[in-house]
This record gives structure tokens, sequence and C-alpha cells, in this order.
């Protein structure tokens, strides 16, 4: 996907890779992510622990019964939209195969600002982190091809408890979640990068929103 810029109310201009394009063929996944596809921030995307985006479709029904918001197809600039499933059903450390490659869930997704300001709805971000339908991450343990038509399968599960919507509550609310966000972080397949800002929220008991995620 070709970066594209934006404009923000006070006419400055930012880089993003965050509208995509149907894939109707096969695409090859690689430990840094999807063939064709590019980051417009590689500071803070791209990497082998964010090398696919994965976000449910059972979200955008929810944003859509919930608050009537009709989001477009890849509203949230994910790689993949996954069927019939929530950010509930996938835990960290999951391994799932899908056509030729085998991933591993590592985080969930930290979304920012960017998403308000390129759909146009005020506070989407804020609403998507409150509602803790954030998405996740994944890493590539192995590489390969894959197609829309190939299912995510799930080959292993260690933590059960563990799940991304889970996580997502202990990070935002940590003052009441101390000894759960310890639990998280003695899983040595968490993301490196989330792991230092879950220490940091850990150590300053941090409620709410990042700086990052809100609009400007």
């Amino acid at each position: 996907m070709e970066k594209r810029r934006h404009t923000l109310k006070k006419n400055e201009t930012y880089t993003s890779s965050y509208e995509k394009k149907k894939s109707e063929d096969r695409v090859h996944v690689g430990f840094l992510g999807i063939d064709g596809d590019t980051q417009g921030d590689k500071e803070h995307h791209g990497g082998v622990d964010k090398a696919v985006c994965i976000y449910s479709d059972n979200s955008y029904k929810f944003f859509k019964e919930k608050y009537n918001l009709d989001l477009p197809n890849c509203a949230l600039g994910e790689n993949i939209t996954l069927l019939d499933c929530d950010d509930e059903d996938i835990c960290l450390s999951d391994r799932f195969s899908c056509g030729e490659v085998i991933f591993e869930v590592c985080q969930p997704r930290q979304p920012c600002w960017k998403i308000s300001s390129i759909v146009g709805i005020k506070n989407l971000t804020a609403l998507v982190v409150r509602e803790s339908k954030t998405g996740f991450y994944l890493r590539v343990i192995k590489e390969g091809k894959l197609s829309k038509d190939d299912s995510f399968e799930l080959i292993e599960r260690k933590y059960e408890r563990l799940n991304i919507a889970y996580i997502n509550q202990c990070y935002y609310g940590a003052k009441n979640h101390q000894e759960e966000i310890k639990e998280i972080l003695s899983c040595k397949e968490l993301a490196t990068a989330y792991r230092v800002a879950l220490e940091k929220r850990l150590q300053n008991k941090e409620e709410g929103l990042t700086d990052f995620q809100k609009d400007k």
C-alpha cells in the first residue's frame, strides 16, 4: 500500500499507509509483514512484533449496533479483518496457522489519534479504547503465502485467561489491576515495546488514554 499525505485542522500534514486495498490474490507474508504493505511511521509501526495488524469484523458490527457508526471496510487500518471472532476470543501467545503461515499473538493494538483523523469521526480512537475493541498484532513464526479464503486455525494456546480485551482493561486501568499486570508481564511472548509501556503504567498506576491517542 502506498503512503498517502493527510492534513490536520491546523494545516499540518502527516504521512500514513492507513488506507488499504482488498487483495484477491495470494500474498507472501514475511517476518516483517505482508509483501506490498508499508508503514507510514516506521518508528511506531512495523517490525517483527507488529508484522501484521488484525481487527475483528464483529467489532465493526458492535460499533454499528451500539453507536450507529457505519464504518467502511478496513476503517481501522488493519492488514487482515477476521470474521466470527472478538478480542475476547484471542489470547496472548496464541498461535494460528493460516495458509502456509504460522502467526503468534504478541500484543493488543495501541490505536492512535490517526484513526479519528482519517475516518473523520471525533473521539473514535477513545471509543475504540474504552470498549476494548482495539484489535491486536501478530508476529510471524513461519513465513509463507495466504489468501482471503484461508482460515485462521488455532494450533496452540498457553494463557486462556489473558485475552486481548482483558489485557486492554488492565493496561488502561493500571491502578486497579496491579497484580493482573504482573501476570501479563510474566509472559515471555509479550512484545518488547508493549512490555516497556505496560511496566511504566504499572509503576505509575496510570489510568486512561495515552497522549498519542488523544485527538489533535
